[in-house]
């Protein structure tokens, strides 16, 4: 396996690291990785044996540090899920131009916050291949715990709106979040996904993560669109207990959805 990092020229100057079986190999699919809140491109142990798995299969496997976080950096009270979303279309730019890439199979493993972003970009940016994600957040019930963010916006709307801030998951945030986290949340977007779309999700997680999983499969297959979701009685938010059998479920869904990929 080589590697080499990389930063994307436009927007946020996103920091990521790309992962290869080899260097020599064009034109293969790619797997970007969209962290969660507040975490980073660093490989743990659920996107190492995801990488090790793209290895294996000969797809790239791209990290990156969303804004705010990593070596990307920026004041993260200054985060949207739109502008996570714009990063997100920046490394995906960047990649398609890549070598390594076939531009027409570039898709994304999103898990938790990242979900969010990359079932945004999914519905309107058709150049997103597929979507697998995990621990799916695609309603506003975040943070729930205080309230959630129409609670906190709802409460606070005037004061907000005159410029202050209000904290969740300890996070002081202006109105531009709240209104984005609420007004586009990706339930009322994920209708116009084009892309296939696996949904991985472990029942000991949050019963909003596990709602949102149903419901966006639901909202899709309505329309009769490619939607999968698979759950996991005993797994996590992260899946990392039950990461093999997840895997195993990924890598035989993703072939039936992304032409050409070669195992080794």
């Amino acid at each position: 396996m080589v590697s080499f990092d990389f930063t994307i020229p436009m927007g946020d100057k996103n920091k990521g690291t790309v992962y290869l079986s080899d260097a020599q190999t064009k034109n293969r699919p790619v797997i970007i990785y969209c962290h969660g809140w507040g975490g980073s491109r660093k490989l743990w142990q659920p996107t190492q044996e995801l990488c090790d798995r793209a290895m294996k299969a000969n797809i790239a496997f791209v990290t990156f540090d969303f804004f705010g976080c990593g070596e990307t950096g920026g004041e993260y009270s200054e985060m949207t899920y739109a502008r996570w979303k714009r990063n997100l279309s920046d490394v995906l730019d960047w990649c398609s131009a890549q070598p390594f890439a076939n531009a027409a199979q570039v898709g994304c493993y999103a898990f938790s916050s990242g979900s969010t972003a990359a079932l945004r970009l999914a519905a309107e940016d058709r150049r997103v291949a597929f979507v697998v994600s995990v621990g799916t957040c695609i309603s506003a019930h975040i943070g729930m715990s205080g309230g959630g963010p129409a609670k906190i916006f709802a409460d606070h709307c005037r004061t907000l709106l005159t410029g202050e801030k209000k904290s969740i998951f300890g996070v002081d945030f202006g109105a531009e979040f709240y209104i984005d986290t609420i007004g586009n949340a990706p339930v009322h977007s994920v209708d116009r996904i084009q892309c296939p779309v696996l949904f991985l999700q472990g029942l000991q997680d949050n019963p909003y993560r596990c709602a949102d999983a149903r419901l966006a499969a639901d909202i899709m297959r309505r329309k009769n669109l490619d939607a999968t979701i698979i759950e996991y009685e005993n797994g996590t938010h992260e899946l990392e207990n039950v990461m093999n059998e997840a895997l195993n479920d990924l890598f035989a869904w993703l072939p039936t959805r992304v032409t050409e990929i070669r195992e080794k």
